[in-house]
């Protein structure tokens, strides 16, 4: 089989999906082909055309794969030795996997530079890349039981130049165990994107650090929460209880959360910006001050940008 042929009956296969993710799942795996220069090895390892799609419907439509081998150990990374261009020196791109049980893990710290992040549910915890160099992840899981994973090391970005002949950006496959929980959540995103598909995660306090980037968490059902949106765009779907610190720079956050509205409270500082709960709209500059919080309260800085909190039962 040419790989004419198999990309063709991968786009045959994959009719499900829109036609955007199918346009992105053929150009990804065009360009895979592409930097192994070895079509026969790219076939070999993907494996059918349908078994392929199979994986990209199922597990990530924007055709990360799984790469886990049959025999892997807990918190090893693998590699597939193929070859990628981020500039005029040749460096090897890794196909990485990491796993680790439900019960191991009592903390969640997750940092992401550039990458394309998505975050799914499964039976464990589960950590895939593509295009990342191997020198540019940490990954690790704590003596506290604290699991790290972590790209913002520098890496180059010629990604996005003309002059290189690979488009495979850096990408991100991260999975989180279905009605899993852990103590401290953490996660920050640089100027990269971070999307989640409906999750059903608690912790007892988390933090969410949006630099420039895009982050979309649907489904964290926590306790006392920190949240900071520089310049980026933060969406947030899920509950919490507690005290909520919340700063806006010139981004917007939007928070769509489950609860009674009348057991919640909240302070604001708006600048430039628009802030609202539940309706109520505050912009310009002003101050609003409760006398009477209450056990779940919202404390709000919103300086340029937009901060709109939407709590219903």
């Amino acid at each position: 089989m040419t790989r004419e042929e198999y990309l063709n009956e991968l786009k045959s296969s994959i009719m499900s999906l829109s036609s955007e993710e199918q346009a992105e799942a053929i150009q990804y795996y065009s360009d895979y082909f592409d930097e192994a220069d070895d079509d026969e090895k790219v076939m070999r390892e993907l494996g059918s055309p349908d078994e392929l799609a199979k994986t990209i419907i199922e597990k990530f439509a924007n055709a990360l794969v799984d790469t886990k081998p049959a025999d892997s150990d807990n918190g090893k990374a693998e590699s597939n030795n193929e070859e990628n261009y981020y500039s005029d020196e040749r460096c090897s791109i890794d196909a990485l996997y990491f796993e680790f049980s439900k019960s191991e893990v009592r903390n969640l710290s997750m940092d992401f530079g550039a990458a394309e992040v998505a975050i799914i549910e499964g039976e464990k915890y589960c950590i895939e890349t593509r295009g990342l160099p191997e020198e540019c992840l940490n990954c690790y899981l704590s003596k506290e039981g604290t699991l790290v994973v972590s790209n913002i090391r520098r890496f180059n970005l010629n990604f996005w130049s003309h002059n290189r002949r690979s488009r495979i950006v850096p990408r991100v496959l991260v999975t989180l165990p279905r009605n899993g929980a852990v103590e401290k959540f953490r996660i920050a995103i640089g100027a990269g994107k971070v999307t989640s598909r409906a999750l059903s995660f608690k912790c007892d306090s988390g933090n969410i650090d949006v630099g420039a980037g895009n982050m979309v968490l649907n489904g964290i059902f926590g306790g006392r929460l920190d949240m900071r949106c520089g310049m980026g765009n933060l969406n947030f779907k899920g509950s919490v209880t507690g005290s909520v610190n919340l700063d806006c720079g010139m981004g917007n956050v939007g928070l769509e959360l489950k609860g009674n509205p009348k057991t919640y409270s909240y302070d604001a500082k708006v600048g430039l910006g628009d802030f609202r709960f539940n309706g109520e709209k505050k912009s310009g500059v002003c101050q609003i001050y409760n006398n009477q919080k209450l056990a779940n309260h919202f404390s709000v800085n919103c300086g340029m940008g937009s901060v709109n909190i939407k709590i219903e039962e």
